[in-house]
């Protein structure tokens, strides 16, 4: 195989050349003569027994098989030296850089950190929050959490978290002000409380579906509060000041410490679920790589 790869040294010339644009000027930048230039770019001629360069008003212009090198050449040395740059700046860092949703950080990430800082007391870990599409070729970026349908991404690996499923809440003050559990009653005292987080659009269940399906006696049209942060309309629900559709995972801890007490045992499933998202080509350095295991078995188990 390596057989069919033209010489290294001469490629590397050949890729100086044409970032540089003149023979003294990759002779420089590769700490050699210019001769050692020209004679490695005649030495990749022979190999492809071709011309890559020709003379044109005194600059080096390159041919055709010249150019269709350079496009498969300078595309790979450039990824090489991205890799090798991110794996050196990082193979020392003991900083873990995570993406993640603002709801999911506030609600269910924050809560864990003192557990992983008494296992890994050297590390540090940086929370970024983002709702959009993880990007880690634009943001130093380790791992994200993300909540989709559909987990795939070219270069990057999704390892599922947990499934989602949503159903009426009310905090145990409002249920004793009011005197009853009914969901009607409740939501006519106060308010409908809308989560309208942008993720959610057309793939989680809002009161409309989860009303049509269980609750037909309930209208959607009664007064209404709408967040577009879900970790505000839970803690507005918290506060008594009306019914949310929680969210099974986000609202996990609430319901746990009695914040919010269920009003139904039915829900519906959202059509997405929570991933940790990271990348295919580049290996996790160490410090992102112990997070990793940590998060997922934390939240394996709920």
């Amino acid at each position: 195989m390596y057989q069919d790869i033209p010489p290294m040294n001469a490629l590397v010339s050949f890729d100086a050349v044409i970032k540089t644009g003149t023979v003294a000027a990759a002779a420089q930048m590769l700490s050699i003569t210019p001769s050692a230039v020209s004679q490695r770019i005649k030495q990749l001629e022979a190999w492809f027994r071709a011309p890559l360069f020709y003379r044109h008003q005194g600059k080096l212009v390159l041919t055709d098989v010249g150019r269709q090198l350079a496009d498969s050449s300078t595309s790979a040395f450039d990824q090489l030296l991205s890799v090798t740059h991110q794996l050196r700046s990082s193979a020392a860092s003991s900083d873990i850089t995570i993406s993640a949703l603002s709801s999911f950080a506030y609600l269910r990430l924050i809560e864990h950190l003192p557990d992983f800082y008494a296992a890994y007391p050297t590390f540090n870990v940086n929370i970024e929050t983002d709702n959009t599409r993880a990007d880690f070729r634009t943001h130093s970026l380790d791992l994200a959490v993300r909540y989709t349908y559909n987990p795939t991404q070219e270069g990057l690996r999704f390892d599922k978290i947990a499934d989602e499923t949503v159903f009426p809440c009310a905090s145990p003050a409002l249920i004793e002000q009011v005197g009853t559990r009914d969901l009607a009653a409740l939501i006519e005292a106060s308010s409908m409380i809308v989560d309208l987080s942008p993720q959610l659009v057309n793939v989680t269940p809002g009161w409309q579906q989860w009303l049509g399906e269980y609750e037909g006696n309930v209208s959607d049209s009664c007064r209404q509060l709408r967040f577009n942060e879900y970790q505000f309309a839970e803690n507005t629900a918290v506060g008594g000041q009306g019914v949310i559709l929680a969210r099974s995972v986000l609202s996990q801890r609430a319901i746990a410490r009695g914040d919010l007490v269920a009003l139904s045992d039915k829900s519906l499933p959202s059509a997405s679920s929570y991933y940790l998202v990271s990348r295919k080509d580049v290996p996790l350095k160490p410090p992102a790589r112990e997070f990793s295991k940590w998060f997922l078995d934390v939240f394996s188990r709920g």
